[in-house]
């Protein structure tokens, strides 16, 4: 059940006086939100504020907000057939990511309301925990995607080859001359992912960790269901490179780690194109949309449908990953004239060292790879200004300072041991919103996630009060048990280590990242003496007013991203007494791993001012008898970017460590070990950290003017 708290009741638009109520529609949707009372959906106190808000609003017609905000998350949006951008109060009603109302039978109708529940749970930056109105109910201000969505960049080139062309390009591929020819043809542009996305009926986007993988899909796929709802508000804008014949594309987003979770693997053979239809029903029914299914099935066959399939490198096992890559392959291969894009992280979707292992590949077949290019300056810039002049129209900043407050970020992110973290969108909004919050960055990329991590933990009322007002529940609830702040950290370090270990089970019950209310609520016991009526109030403190658990679904939670997974686990494994054994082990599973190394050691020495555990980690990984394992000296040379140079060089111990790892870096880059694409990485790491070849120019990492961003190179 819904409860009042839990909801905030909002009919987004501004109104203006109409002739006449809409008795009707308004009947009708005081008998849907009666029937929705009484299938328990939400409470007593739910059902009579939103009954209050209809008939204060029964005389009005919402307009188009110029904001550009069409819904709220966790908000009832009434909608006519005819209304415009937050629709009639009256008709079909949409609640979150569910329709609550009576299925329809026609296919325009039942389309639209689809179309509906799309854009009310995508209209927002999908950071629901790092976007302060949205990690705090009892505030309705939210980011508008559309306002802070910066176009992203492939790391490709645009080249033009005209017909008359053909025939000398026919020729230099005989005579192996392609790439020279090619290079007379090259258009210093870029080509962006949404002309990769126009251009390629099929493809696979690979974008880094918090890259912007997921915000493309939610910001295209809004984009095309709000322009085909409501045509009049120009949301084709958005999209300028889009070809204006496949505008009323239907999209159906899926992410592949609900679908992998759905795979029944006692099923006979290969995966049909029905599996993943399957998967579509269900999410339908969850949605209550289960009438939609045939209007969408007929798109289908028409060739009117864009399918995203999000997150294929977070379907975890490799039995599993084998399956759902081959369930894509079949559908797409059932209904070919439709759009297909799957976004996956570049190092999962690398083929495996062993040829010889073909299930081990995730690469599907005729669907081209574009990878998504970190931020340029100029994106980076942009950004910074977009976000203060949204926090100003959703009056979080008064105009007046908006401009001064993005001119300070911009040149905070310029810092030489942030600037390269800005590159990546989902950091440079971390680092945004921790700056719009406490008027400074902190000094590293630990800190800055520590930073982030109390700033979602804890009311947002705290935050702006400096903690002189009212204690938060969630504060007050460990209080009451004799527990501080650090006891609960302590516990989502751990239950974050858990989940992220469990992304390389091959259990098909296990999905990646996920902790079940049950796993949380048995884990708080723990903290009152097995008192599982306290816990049960901390699990609903947490729901409701703090944002580093995210229930996605009715009783499962995940992290707002797994970068935030990483770090807490990281944050786990420094508190470990055998932590440099401990972390060797795990870098050896692969990159699973890597990321929450590296920031449990930046932890340690930024957040516990422990360099000596971090530096018996690099003693570790890259000993003075050779390493066993080759990665380990490029995974050694990281830590100490985690350590800092100078700190490594504040004793004699380090320096020698780091003319160590210097050494054998520049033979492990140069010795062909690694795959073109860890070479190309190793080799920045190298420049970083000092190449000791005579003769060699390195990067000074006292100047960021020197850094070179990744697409650069």
């Amino acid at each position: 059940m819904i409860k009042l708290e839990e909801l905030i009741v909002q009919f987004p638009g501004k109104c203006e006086q109409k002739e006449g109520a809409v008795d009707e529609e308004q009947a009708r949707s005081i008998k849907q939100l009666k029937e929705a009372y009484e299938a328990g959906i939400f409470d007593g106190d739910t059902y009579r504020t939103i009954l209050e808000g209809l008939g204060e609003r029964a005389d009005y017609t919402a307009t188009a907000d110029q904001g550009g905000t069409i819904a709220q998350d966790h908000s009832v949006v009434a909608t006519g057939g005819s209304a415009a951008v937050g629709g009639n109060v009256g008709g079909s009603i949409v609640m979150g990511s569910v329709y609550v109302g009576e299925p329809v039978e026609d296919p325009k109708e039942a389309l639209r309301i689809y179309r509906q529940v799309l854009v009310n749970s995508s209209t927002h930056l999908p950071l629901r925990g790092v976007d302060v109105g949205a990690s705090d109910p009892a505030t309705a201000k939210k980011l508008g995607l559309a306002n802070v969505y910066v176009d992203l960049d492939t790391t490709s080139k645009i080249i033009k080859v005209t017909k008359s062309d053909e025939a000398d390009l026919a020729r230099a591929q005989a005579a192996g001359e392609e790439e020279k020819f090619l290079a007379r043809y090259v258009d210093e542009r870029v080509f962006s992912v949404l002309n990769a996305a126009a251009e390629n009926r099929r493809l696979v986007l690979t974008g880094d960790p918090g890259g912007g993988k997921s915000t493309f899909v939610n910001h295209l796929a809004f984009c095309l269901a709000a322009h085909t709802l409501y045509p009049a508000e120009s949301w084709l804008n958005h999209l300028p490179e889009w070809p204006e014949s496949e505008a009323n594309l239907l999209p159906i987003v899926i992410t592949l780690r609900d679908f992998a979770a759905m795979i029944d693997e006692s099923r006979p053979g290969p995966p049909q194109p029905k599996t993943l239809w399957d998967f579509v029903l269900k999410r339908l029914d969850d949605q209550n949309l289960s009438f939609t299914a045939k209007a969408i099935q007929r798109e289908l066959r028409k060739g009117q449908v864009m399918i995203f399939l999000d997150g294929l490198d977070e379907v975890p096992g490799t039995k599993q990953r084998k399956y759902v890559r081959d369930a894509v392959t079949a559908f797409a291969d059932n209904y070919p004239g439709n759009r297909f894009l799957v976004t996956c992280r570049i190092l999962s979707y690398q083929p495996p060292d062993d040829e010889e292992q073909p299930d081990l590949r995730l690469d599907l077949e005729n669907f081209p790879v574009y990878e998504i290019a970190p931020f340029d300056e100029g994106k980076i810039d942009h950004f910074i200004k977009s976000w203060y002049a949204e926090l100003e129209r959703i009056g979080s900043v008064p105009g007046q300072a908006a401009g001064k407050l993005a001119r300070r970020l911009m040149e905070a992110v310029r810092r030489p041991d942030l600037w390269r973290l800005a590159p990546n969108p989902l950091l440079l909004t971390v680092m945004s919103l921790v700056h719009a919050h406490e008027g400074r960055l902190p000094d590293a990329r630990a800190l800055l996630y520590e930073r982030t991590v109390d700033m979602l933990l804890w009311r947002w009322e705290e935050v702006k009060s400096g903690g002189a007002e009212k204690i938060p529940t969630l504060r007050q609830l460990l209080m009451d048990a004799g527990r501080a702040d650090l006891d609960l950290k302590r516990l989502l370090w751990r239950l974050a280590f858990e989940a992220h270990g469990r992304s390389s089970n091959s259990d098909p019950q296990e999905e990646l990242g996920d902790i079940s209310e049950a796993q949380l609520t048995h884990a708080l016991e723990k903290l009152k003496r097995d008192d599982w009526q306290w816990a049960h109030l901390m699990v609903e403190a947490m729901k409701l007013r703090a944002g580093l658990l995210l229930e996605r679904e009715p009783g499962v939670f995940t992290f707002p991203h797994r970068t935030f997974q990483e770090y807490l686990a990281g944050a786990y494994l420094s508190t470990q007494k055998d932590f440099s054994t401990k972390a060797v082990d795990l870098g050896s599973q692969g990159a699973l791993w890597r990321e929450p190394l590296l920031l449990g050691a930046g932890r340690l020495v930024h957040v516990a001012v422990d360099v000596d555990k971090s530096l018996t980690l690099v003693n570790r990984l890259c000993p003075a008898r050779e390493p066993l394992e080759g990665r380990n000296v490029w995974l050694a040379a990281d830590v100490l970017r985690e350590v800092g140079l100078e700190r490594a060089r504040d004793d004699e111990w380090g320096r020698e460590l780091l003319g160590r790892v210097q050494m054998r870096l520049t033979n492990l880059v140069g010795a062909g070990y690694l795959t073109p694409r860890e070479r190309a990485e190793a080799g920045e790491t190298l420049a970083e950290i000092g190449d000791p070849r005579p003769g060699v120019v390195t990067l000074e990492p006292n100047n960021h003017s020197c850094r070179c961003f990744p697409h650069e190179r």
